[in-house]
């Protein structure tokens, strides 16, 4: 598929013989300058043959508070099935909202996870009086060596690895640790756009330009994605915003909630304190990737994964945790909506 060509001061002389240009350059050009006027930042570094950049704390949209009142189903918090559903669906009845996730592959190990990369870390040395971590971190037990053996006796007892070992090839290729944003509006052009960078640089954009057609850019030019792939469709439409939640409602055999507390979200310039209810349980998650070698999304089953989710008051979901086997953990964080 031809690419997007690069600006540049000089002009390119016009087609031999009154040749017309093709088509889809045509479209994707059209396309690119609507991208272009409306978010700038991603498409215009690729047009102008800039590197991307990675994601910055302060991207995203001003901090919108959800719709007052509450949900129009009234659903009862402890029909977990249909308190779950009353919070897919706000999420789908959004006009904007605005997601932040980190993804941990696994192979780091359980003491390298990447789960919680990107939140806000204490200040000072050993966290400093007043500091708090992040909840994956409070929760995460201190291994200590038992009487007369050593510490990694003890990590080995606690399913940890050895201080030193080699990290593990990850559980689920295509699937890279990094961070991520989301972001939709229906008055934006693109209303809709995903972006993901590893941890090792590596950064993928993904858009919704309206009237269904789907574009991303990685690493070979801006691409539109026709006929769009069931990955596609996945990953670069609003469909995102609510898609665990739907997971959970469709595998999950034992959704239960465990009750009210305050949840916080974490992640740099976005901080903020919910009271909602932790629903806890296992589902299988879809889980989105890009393939280096072949250009193309990917959609990878991750199966019997234990769950964290709270849903606030109103009904809005404002964090989902997950872990599986092999360390493969994913953390979304839900800002805003309206």
């Amino acid at each position: 598929m031809p690419s997007i060509p690069r600006t540049s001061d000089s002009e390119d002389p016009p087609p031999e013989g009154g040749e017309r240009p093709n088509w889809l350059v045509s479209v994707l050009v059209v396309v690119v300058c609507l991208a272009v006027i409306a978010s700038g930042w991603g498409v215009a570094r690729l047009t102008l043959g800039s590197p991307l950049r990675p994601l910055e704390v302060a991207d995203g949209p001003e901090s919108r508070p959800p719709r007052t009142g509450a949900p129009s189903s009234e659903a009862d918090p402890e029909d977990a099935e249909s308190y779950v559903a009353v919070a897919a669906g706000l999420v789908e009845d959004s006009a904007a909202f605005h997601i932040t996730f980190t993804v941990d592959d696994g192979s780091a190990g359980p003491e390298g996870s990447q789960a919680s990369e990107g939140r806000e870390r204490p200040d000072g040395p050993e966290g400093g009086e007043g500091s708090e971590a992040p909840d994956q971190e409070r929760r995460a037990p201190r291994v200590l060596p038992a009487s007369g053996g050593s510490a990694d006796d003890a990590r080995r007892a606690a399913g940890q690895p050895a201080a030193g070992a080699v990290p593990a090839a990850p559980a689920y290729p295509n699937v890279a640790s990094g961070r991520g944003r989301v972001m939709y509006d229906a008055t934006a052009e693109p209303e809709f756009d995903h972006f993901f960078t590893t941890t090792e640089g590596q950064s993928v954009y993904r858009y919704d330009v309206g009237d269904g057609q789907l574009m991303m850019t990685a690493d070979r030019g801006l691409k539109l994605l026709d006929p769009p792939s069931e990955a596609d469709g996945y990953l670069c439409s609003r469909g995102f915003g609510s898609a665990k939640l739907h997971e959970i409602l469709e595998t999950s055999s034992d959704l239960a909630l465990v009750g009210l507390e305050e949840v916080d979200l974490r992640w740099p310039g976005q901080r903020s304190t919910h009271s909602a209810y932790l629903y806890t349980g296992t589902f299988s998650a879809k889980v989105g990737g890009y393939d280096k070698d072949s250009g193309v999304n990917t959609l990878t089953l991750v199966p019997n994964a234990e769950f964290e989710l709270w849903i606030d008051e109103q009904g809005y979901p404002r964090r989902l945790d997950y872990r599986a086997a092999g360390g493969f953990a994913e953390s979304y964080e839900y800002h805003s909506f309206s």
